[in-house]
């Protein structure tokens, strides 16, 4: 039988949307073996309350390696967190942010729990419908978010991400348009993650985090889907889709233009979810009311 997780790498800043999306997974979401919490080791504290016997919290300490530890940022007053070290400096790798963190914890994950297929979900999702995990499968194989032509030129941060998933993991220069393999919700197996750590350090003779880092401007997502397209191929048991799961807020004009109380009713063909950014200011309250309108409808 497979095994379904979601994860979400999540920070104390994100507690409280963190806790809506905990609230919409035990509402909504079925076939679920857990949902992993990835937080920085300070942040366990605080996220232990939704430890439950299909959620646990899991420590940075203990999925990323010693060497590379986050400090406070002396150049914004202790407010901000940098990723670094003596052992990542020895490696030439740059103080890394927040965000960098969250993407290593991703891949990570694959290599200390065992389940077969990860949804990555971030703090700001909320599902809305019944989601049936299981669903993600079919006779082609899992679903694998990849929009085709969906990188073209001067897409210039996107063009960068899929030209150093090429790289580190051998591939030529892409050619554009190229497929995008960044999304709300995206899924990955647990073996095919396992495989690309393992063919990434073969590749580089470096530790994956050495390799995937050297450059800072990386995208997780991108370095799954070119491995499992443009290395697996058909033996990733991917079916690609370019249907979205999630319909994702990335500004107050669209939350205003759909009528944001009543976004449950507006997801259309197989999205089970809205995404909203956190920097467009909508209250958390308003998150709520959706949340509660859409269960009480179930």
């Amino acid at each position: 039988m497979t095994r379904f997780a979601i994860a979400t790498p999540s920070y104390i800043n994100d507690l409280e949307r963190c806790r809506l999306l905990c609230a919409s997974v035990d509402h909504f979401v079925t076939d679920l073996t857990m949902h992993y919490l990835l937080v920085e080791n300070r942040d366990v504290a605080a996220f232990r309350q939704f430890e439950g016997p299909r959620r646990r919290i899991v420590a940075e300490r203990e999925l990323l390696p010693s060497w590379l530890t986050p400090w406070s940022d002396p150049l914004s007053g202790g407010r901000r967190r940098v990723w670094t070290g003596p052992g990542a400096l020895m490696r030439g790798l740059k103080p890394l942010r927040g965000w960098h963190a969250q993407q290593l914890r991703k891949l990570a994950l694959p290599l200390m729990a065992d389940e077969d297929v990860f949804l990555y979900a971030d703090s700001d999702v909320i599902f809305l419908k019944p989601f049936a995990q299981s669903d993600q499968t079919g006779p082609q194989g899992i679903r694998l978010y990849a929009k085709r032509n969906g990188i073209v030129t001067g897409m210039d941060e996107h063009v960068g991400w899929l030209n150093h998933a090429a790289d580190i993991l051998g591939l030529p220069t892409p050619a554009l348009p190229a497929t995008d393999y960044i999304n709300n919700l995206a899924t990955w197996t647990g073996p095919n993650v396992r495989v690309l750590i393992k063919t990434i350090e073969a590749r580089t003779s470096r530790h994956w985090i050495e390799a995937v880092c050297k450059d800072r401007s990386f995208s997780e997502m991108m370095i799954y889907g070119v491995f499992a397209e443009g290395v697996l191929g058909s033996a990733a048991g991917h079916a690609p889709s370019d249907s979205e799961l999630s319909r994702t807020y990335w500004f107050q004009k669209d939350v205003e233009r759909d009528s944001f109380r009543v976004a449950g009713s507006l997801l259309a063909g197989p999205q089970v979810s809205i995404g909203v950014q956190s920097f467009i200011g909508v209250p958390l309250e308003d998150l709520w009311a959706v949340f509660r309108q859409a269960a009480a409808r179930s």
